[in-house]
């Protein structure tokens, strides 16, 4: 769950991981030109954008609240709870296809080291201990998946090299624009796409306006695409318990919020 905010006025809109994840699955759809490959085979790579986050379903239908009455949002919850919600997304996801799930596995295995780091950080060795049990776990099945598909025609070059490369590429920058979007974050973490000679860039975003942006250099087809979620928005952030906070998200609308970006140059 994301609080999106846009000033002190406005309250903040509560979003779904879900829509956070379809968010990132529409960049997604509109990745790829010359300079930066489209990920192959498209049809995984767009199921792994849209169902990386799966496992969030039952938390969004009723999410915590901490102990001073705050919406508790993904980067605040307790770790057992955190990754136990991303194993749940991988195994959800390998229903529909282990080649999808083989990315979501790796890119959370990612997301775990960094994770594990922070943790460290702050003294918290019990949970980074978990946090590192949890990346070995994803590179177990990372293995047995691999092992399953080489036999698989369909997947010669996204199992290994460059087009794996390129493919865990995507979902990352793609899942990192989303939540930056989603939770009202500036732009200022590094997002990263893999060129046509397979050189690491970094996609430099500004804003231009209120939810419209620039990117250079440009990965997306075209010159400028529309991509969008939904929340509920609420006039406040802070409930006497629970069960108020459960009924003001029933009761509150639902809307669309738009984003933009623009290629740099383009009218």
């Amino acid at each position: 769950m994301f609080l999106y905010r846009e000033d002190a006025a406005s309250g903040a809109w509560v979003i779904p991981q879900a829509s956070h994840s379809w968010l990132a699955w529409q960049l997604a759809s509109h990745w790829g030109n010359r300079r930066f490959p489209r990920p192959v085979p498209r049809a995984e790579c767009g199921a792994a954008v849209l169902l990386h986050d799966c496992g969030w379903t039952e938390y969004d239908v009723a999410p915590a609240i901490d102990s001073e009455g705050r919406p508790v949002t993904f980067d605040r919850m307790a770790v057992v709870e955190h990754l136990d919600i991303w194993r749940a997304s991988v195994a959800r996801t390998a229903i529909h296809s282990r080649y999808a799930s083989l990315l979501v596995a790796a890119h959370f295995a990612d997301l775990a080291q960094r994770k594990a780091s922070d943790l460290l950080a702050s003294g918290d060795t019990a949970g980074a201990r978990l946090t590192q049990a949890f990346r070995a776990e994803m590179e177990r099945l990372q293995d047995g998946w691999i092992e399953e598909l080489e036999i698989d025609a369909r997947y010669d070059k996204a199992l290994e090299g460059e087009g794996r490369k390129i493919n865990a590429a995507v979902l990352a920058a793609c899942d990192l624009i989303s939540v930056m979007l989603c939770a009202s974050i500036p732009f200022t973490i590094p997002v990263h796409g893999v060129n046509s000679t397979s050189k690491i860039e970094e996609l430099k975003i500004t804003s231009v306006e209120e939810r419209v942006f620039k990117m250079s250099p440009w990965p997306f087809e075209g010159t400028r695409i529309k991509v969008h979620c939904e929340g509920r928005h609420l006039r406040t952030i802070r409930f006497s318990s629970l069960e108020v906070f459960h009924e003001t998200l029933m009761r509150s609308r639902i809307e669309r919020l738009d984003f933009e970006f623009v290629r740099p140059g383009s009218v």
